[in-house]
């Protein structure tokens, strides 16, 4: 049995140097590209949880659009009308139609949104 463990052997500690340098590009990549949207981040409003959420289903939709799994195309699909029904809630025009009318679409909005993602939430990640 060695004195080292399996990850500091000789034959491992380039690979392992390597991740850790990439995780630290990543984590910083994230920051950089998370700041700006969670700068206007509000603990007593909807508006800015929405606007995270569609940020990361727009990203998601794009990497599923690569093809990386099985179903990637329909998860694509999905997490992608996600995000627009998110950006059409949030844009909250009425569009020429009485406040009754707005309020019935804002709330089918919602509601389609509630059901792909109470639905298709868990098959993203799999």
């Amino acid at each position: 049995m060695s004195m080292f463990p399996y990850r500091w052997l000789p034959r491992t500690i380039i690979p392992n140097i390597l991740y850790l340098l990439r995780s630290i590009r990543d984590g910083v990549t994230n920051v950089m590209r998370w700041t700006p949207v969670i700068w206007g981040d509000c603990d007593y409003d909807w508006s800015p949880l929405s606007k995270i959420m569609e940020y990361k289903l727009r990203r998601m939709s794009r990497v599923f659009q690569q093809g990386h799994c099985v179903g990637s195309s329909e998860y694509a699909k999905q997490t992608l009308i996600c995000a627009e029904l998110l950006a059409k809630i949030q844009e909250d025009e009425s569009g020429g139609v009485t406040y009754h009318q707005h309020r019935t679409r804002m709330k089918e909005w919602q509601e389609m949104f509630g059901r792909i993602i109470g639905k298709h939430l868990t098959e993203w990640w799999d």
